[in-house]
């Protein structure tokens, strides 16, 4: 059992295109891997979807529910958010710092920033490497 961190791109593609997001999803969920998003993933996946996929709004809130993605507290890892200045975008800091902190072992994501950014103790995949691997 694994804890894994769900980036936004992950969550909008598992609801609107069905593809390997979804998949790595239910995957995830059945086989009793814990999975974590920010509040600032949520409040992004929101924004997202309010503009670009309005219909698929309350599909996401009850996936998220359905699915028990725990959502992280912005003040368990804010103050974490500098340490990773060396990402390409640091925006994207806010996604290692509340996956060191909530401790995940993994970070699923299609982020090209994100991806080339190596951790000590956090594996950084896209996820049909994380389904890959999983089989």
């Amino acid at each position: 059992m694994a804890k894994i961190f769900i980036d936004t791109n992950i969550l909008i593609s598992a609801i609107v295109f069905d593809k390997n997001e979804l998949e790595l999803i239910i995957r995830c969920a059945s086989e009793g891997d814990k999975m974590c998003i920010s509040e600032h993933i949520m409040e992004e996946a929101t924004r997202v979807f309010i503009k670009k996929f309005p219909k698929h709004l309350e599909i996401f809130e009850s996936f998220i529910e359905i699915s028990k993605i725990e959502i992280i507290n912005k003040k368990l890892y804010e103050m974490k958010i500098k340490k990773f200045d060396d990402i390409r975008d640091q925006y994207d800091a806010h996604i290692v710092a509340c996956a060191e902190a909530s401790n995940c072992k993994f970070i699923i994501t299609g982020d090209k920033d994100i991806l080339d950014y190596r951790h000590k103790t956090i594996i950084i995949m896209k996820s049909i490497d994380y389904l890959t691997q999983k089989r």
